[in-house]
């Protein structure tokens, strides 16, 4: 809704310019030189920087896009990843008698040394013990 009223506003200070400044300039490119009215000079010019501002734009939304896409394929293998790797620890837990509780982070050894390094905490012996055995 902003975007809509900034750009209504401009709409309407072009047009007054373009009203106020109805005379004939001399325009120059290059070798060519041509003879306008002013107020296509300023509405060719507004036309060249909005399409100019729709085409970077369209080009940053699809970049933006494309970067989405390629991250949430990336998320969907990790998480396939993560359950491969979870069953197999399940399948070595139910193979040496223990249980492993899936909801349970604190067992894994990644949370068991974030644990340890955790200040007041000192890392036992047997806390490297005691997860093998769960």
């Amino acid at each position: 809704m902003p975007f809509m009223i900034v750009s209504a506003v401009v709409a309407v200070l072009v047009a007054i310019l373009a009203i106020q400044n109805s005379m004939m300039v001399d325009l120059t490119l290059f070798m060519w030189s041509f003879r306008l009215n002013l107020v296509l000079v300023v509405l060719i010019s507004v036309i060249c920087g909005l399409l100019l501002g729709l085409a970077w734009g369209i080009m940053v939304k699809t970049k933006g896009m494309w970067r989405m896409r390629k991250l949430n394929e990336q998320i969907s293998l990790l998480e396939e990843d993560k359950r491969i790797l979870r069953d197999k620890v399940e399948q070595l837990l139910k193979a040496q008698g223990g249980v492993m509780d899936v909801n349970d982070t604190a067992t894994t050894p990644a949370a068991a040394a974030v644990t340890a390094s955790k200040p007041g905490s000192a890392p036992s012996a047997g806390d490297a013990n005691a997860f093998m055995k769960k």
